[in-house]
């Protein structure tokens, strides 16, 4: 036990990298992450084991004895300062396994001084609490929220196993933390409150799912695993009426849904069970329709514009990507995380780590990565996950996305629950259009254009959610259609009732919507056909439609035949004519796109922002009172 009379002694750092302590076969899957992906993970974590526990709270008589602050993760100021948030503490874990892996490259094994601030910290972690079960977040004492519980519970069930299978910490403790899992576990799995709270927040919510699973295996109490059906059914049928995972009944932006499916992919790992398979293949699909490649099949562009999430989408969009292509690696699993490379590369990384590891940055607290101890635990040290994808099986997987495989569909979904948006994604013979449309679901998610691509050359236009200053929209004076609710499209006969699984509707070649955006005094007029994407546009009074439009680097833009050179442009320049032609070339073809207009314009176009191999930039035409503004996106002649 802890002497509650003495301030805690400092652990000193006693980690040095040093190659010959790792052996290159059975080490292989604990280095493997920081070898193929080029980074110090798992060194880094050694690294900063000290920083961690040195941050905890060592004084016994402070009221916050055992409180970690060493801003590893979850270091924004505003949750940085609530000694209350359950959340804080997970770096934690980081120390309950330094103390229990037994390996010479880990100087921490049954360190003493580790394992006084280990069970101070803990002893915190769980004086947070409640007597119903849950954890504090933002509430204060005695509150209990689903999100810090959840979390908590990914973490505090694997200390709570490698602890009792280690065996030397005190065994009280062992039991208090046991006590806490089992009563916290209980409460998110039958509380009615928190079971609500998932169907709008799946992040926050499927962590449940690996807890309730984990339990099982430790324990083989049927209980455990009678939830975990029960949850799970339940949970599938409300979230996931379309394909996406939820955030406020509407899509997780990419970044959240990584979450998401990180939990349920490494639940599969562990049980194979076929309806996470079958929930996750449909969210890759999803994903599929929102992803579309460049000409040369390594760069991808990823419609954010519908996402619902309080944050901005990652500009990249990469993750709907790279969950789409692990349909064609083993096991459908989620996590080749990009690393396209063949059985030999991979071997040869590994082979170089083991003569030369990668250093640590040197950096206190670390540098945090994606995948990394300190956001993911404990996926990171697990050899599961990491498939590599060679270059064929890339190739292979962009030549079946859905806008490259198939000249012709439709697919629509409608509002998973009354009052939230529709999703409509069509391919015709030269375009591919994603379109969003429906209720304001939330502050954060667009309407309108997602994306335009053209076979042969790629994305064309590119709409945001979350910055009025580069979405397609149309701004007239202090109104804008801009996340406005559109309510008014007249969708073709039998698209309400459809039940198809993957989203297919019946639909002519030439589709046409219109919206008055809630009767603000601007109607404009959608046409999707084979030839391209039209749009016209009808304001009451003089106005601005914006067109963000994707631009390679290599693009030329010829504004009615002489060249518009983007290079030696500050920040906007002056558009005037009746026709733009873009020519790109990337991967080995050069292919031209124009967007004609009913009249001459006036425009400014406007650096966005970095995307892919270019730049957004944003193309904002003026429309004179009582005019209207039509223009047309294809292939050119």
């Amino acid at each position: 036990m802890v002497n509650t009379t003495d301030t805690l002694p400092l652990l000193p750092n006693l980690f040095q990298l040093n190659a010959s302590q790792w052996q290159q076969s059975a080490d292989a899957e604990w280095y493997e992450r920081d070898a193929v992906g080029g980074a110090p993970d798992i060194i880094e974590t050694l690294a900063n084991v000290e920083f961690i526990a040195n941050h905890i709270d060592d004084d016994p008589n402070s009221p916050t004895f055992g409180w970690q602050n060493s801003n590893v993760y979850r270091d924004d100021p505003p949750a940085g300062g609530n000694t209350n948030n359950a959340r804080l503490m997970e770096p934690i874990s980081t120390l309950s396994w330094a103390y229990v892996v037994n390996k010479p490259w880990n100087p921490y094994f049954h360190n003493s001084i580790l394992l006084q601030r280990l069970i101070a910290a803990l002893n915190y972690w769980l004086g947070l609490q409640t007597s119903q079960g849950g954890f504090s977040e933002v509430g204060g004492p005695g509150t209990q929220h689903l999100a810090p519980t959840a979390f908590s519970l990914n973490f505090l069930v694997e200390m709570m196993d490698e602890l009792d299978k280690d065996g030397t910490m005190d065994a009280a403790v062992r039991t208090r933390l046991r006590n806490a899992v089992f009563k916290a576990t209980e409460l998110a799995a039958t509380n009615q409150q928190f079971r609500n709270w998932g169907f709008d927040a799946s992040n926050q919510y499927t962590p449940i799912f690996y807890v309730l699973w984990r339990l099982w295996q430790i324990t083989n109490d049927t209980k455990w695993k009678n939830l975990y059906d029960a949850r799970l059914d339940e949970w599938l049928a409300t979230v996931q009426k379309c394909p996406f995972y939820v955030e406020r009944a509407s899509p997780e932006a990419f970044g959240y849904s990584h979450v998401t499916e990180w939990v349920l992919d490494r639940t599969f790992a562990l049980n194979n069970d076929p309806r996470l398979l079958q929930s996750l293949r449909r969210y890759y699909d999803w994903c599929s329709l929102n992803t579309v490649p460049e000409n040369d099949g390594q760069m991808f562009i990823t419609d954010v514009a519908g996402n619902g999430r309080t944050s901005l989408s990652w500009t990249f969009g990469e993750v709907g990507y790279y969950n789409y292509i692990t349909q064609y690696v083993p096991a459908s699993q989620a996590f080749s995380v990009g690393f396209a490379m063949t059985a030999s590369e991979r071997q040869q990384r590994m082979s170089s780590w083991a003569q030369s590891p990668i250093p640590p940055t040197g950096r206190y607290p670390g540098v945090v990565r994606a995948y990394h101890i300190f956001h993911n635990y404990p996926m990171f040290f697990s050899p599961h996950g990491l498939w590599t994808v060679t270059p064929r099986q890339q190739q292979a997987a962009v030549r079946q996305l859905p806008p490259v495989a198939q000249s012709k569909f439709t697919r629509y979904w409608g509002p998973p629950r009354a009052g939230v948006a529709s999703y409509l994604f069509v391919r015709r013979t030269n375009v591919y259009v994603t379109l969003h449309f429906g209720a304001r679901a939330t502050s954060h998610q667009a309407k309108e254009v997602g994306l335009v691509w053209i076979p042969g050359f790629g994305t064309v236009i590119r709409g945001w959610n979350a910055n009025i200053n580069y979405a397609f929209c149309t701004v007239m004076g202090d109104k804008t259609t801009f996340k406005r609710t559109i309510s008014d499209f007249e969708l073709p006969a039998g698209w309400a009732s459809s039940t198809s699984a993957d989203g297919s509707v019946a639909s002519p070649d030439e589709l046409r919507f219109a919206s008055t955006f809630g009767n603000i005094g601007i109607l404009k007029r959608y046409r999707i056909n084979n030839s391209g994407f039209e749009l016209v546009v009808t304001p009451n009074a003089a106005a601005t439609e914006q067109i963000p439009l994707y631009l390679d680097k290599t693009d030329v833009l010829k504004v009615d035949g002489q060249i518009h050179d983007l290079r030696g442009m500050a920040t906007a320049s002056t558009v005037s004519g009746r026709g733009l032609r873009i020519t790109r070339t990337r991967g080995g073809r050069t292919t031209t796109v124009s967007i004609g207009f009913n009249q001459v314009i006036q425009a400014q176009l406007t650096y966005g922002y970095e995307l892919a191999y270019g730049d957004v930039f944003v193309l904002s035409v003026s429309i004179q009172a009582g005019a209207t503004l039509g223009y047309q996106v294809k292939l050119a002649a």
